[in-house]
């Protein structure tokens, strides 16, 4: 698919033209301390690899993540982050087309629409709907970063992106996505000096757009009250974790890390899903839904966990230490605060280096915080500095 070949071609060119155009100031840009720290997860993670003895049976995942740390290193020379914030716009732009396009052929050869029902519809998206709202997200963010505080003919067109990936977000019924994007409005209110007018605006908004979602989506009234093959007066709580995979998934990775203790090197990737598959076949008592969970291979479905299990304590301690270095050195800026936060939730719910669109998205986020330089004139709404 033309879509998903494009990053991989970018990636071809920037290989083909780094060694000419990288000089020694370029890799200075590797010499801070969340560089540095990154440097050493990476490697890391490949010695443990290496210890354990699956560095060949989890070499598909290692490449992936190998992936996203090649995106910073071949961006090193790039000075002007507009053109790369402009293309995740684009990308979103067109994966929205393409979705709805793909979707309203679908819908005129008669298949009932229903999201959160119809694995059919789903399937027509260019990618799974946590990926598409995770480039929903960065697009609205890369808009908001290209905005300028005062008066441009450009401004309208990322207001438009921003309106745009907003209302996808919402007709996708992206559930992940959609509480990023509240808490980084609410992160957004430790960056203003109009803190109050702001707070009433988000309160008021958040309410308005939960009515409307509530009122227009069926599908999602449904998962609130009931679902078709439950007691429909279980409500919210009972039946998110009856009907949510998540939870099933969740508790047994929990029982793994329970039942593995502290692990130096931990047990693969590959071998933390076959235990994941040990687990769905042993702990789930209905023989349907055990069936479904094995035939589905769901992985751990949260990436500190599955660091942690794949590849051990340090390698653990060392993402989060990073991730803990990129958010103290960037902490006064929005920008990169909500890029960070952003993966933070995505890589709650999901392993996003198991995906080479994750790989990708860890990979810009990476090279938008170690690379690129903060900006000098920031909104005057948010400066750029916690008051």
């Amino acid at each position: 698919m033309y879509f998903r070949a494009l990053p991989n071609i970018l990636l071809v060119v920037l290989a083909v033209v780094f060694p000419f155009i990288i000089q020694k100031k370029h890799l200075r840009k590797l010499t801070s301390r969340s560089s540095i720290l990154w440097l050493c997860f990476f490697g890391a993670l490949l010695l443990a690899e290496a210890i354990s003895g699956n560095i060949m049976e989890d070499m598909a995942i290692l490449k992936k993540i190998a992936l996203a740390l090649a995106l910073v290193i071949l961006y090193l020379p790039i000075e002007n982050f507009k053109k790369l914030y402009k293309a995740i716009i684009f990308s979103s732009i067109a994966a929205i087309l393409f979705s709805l396009v793909k979707l309203f052929l679908l819908l005129n050869q008669g298949y009932t629409f229903g999201f959160l029902e119809s694995a059919t519809i789903v399937e027509a998206i260019l990618v799974d709907r946590i990926y598409l709202g995770f480039l929903s997200v960065i697009s609205i963010l890369a808009s908001y970063q290209l905005l300028r505080k005062e008066y441009h003919p450009d401004n309208r067109y990322y207001l438009a992106n921003i309106t745009l990936n907003v209302l996808f977000i919402l007709f996708i019924v992206s559930r992940i996505a959609i509480i990023t994007l509240l808490l980084i409005f609410i992160l957004s209110l430790f960056y203003s000096k109009k803190r109050g007018s702001q707070l009433l605006f988000a309160v008021g908004g958040i309410f308005l757009i939960a009515v409307l979602v509530f009122v227009v989506n069926q599908d999602l009234r449904k998962k609130i009250f009931y679902a078709q093959d439950a007691q429909k007066n279980q409500g919210l709580i009972a039946n998110t974790m009856a009907y949510e995979p998540r939870t099933v998934i969740w508790d047994c990775a929990w029982k793994n890390v329970s039942g593995t203790g502290v692990s130096l090197t931990g047990m693969g990737f590959v071998g933390t899903n076959q235990k994941m598959m040990d687990c769905y076949e042993n702990n789930i008592a209905n023989p349907v839904k055990s069936k479904w969970f094995l035939k589905q291979k769901y992985n751990v479905h949260n990436q500190f966990l599955d660091t942690y299990l794949g590849g051990g304590i340090l390698v653990f301690l060392l993402l989060m230490i990073s991730l803990g270095s990129l958010f103290f050195e960037n902490r006064k800026h929005f920008f990169p605060t909500a890029l960070l936060l952003s993966l933070f939730c995505f890589a709650m719910v999901e392993n996003v280096f198991h995906r080479q669109i994750g790989a990708y998205y860890v990979g810009f986020i990476l090279l938008t915080l170690l690379i690129n330089k903060h900006s000098e004139n920031e909104k005057e709404v948010i400066k750029g500095e916690i008051p």
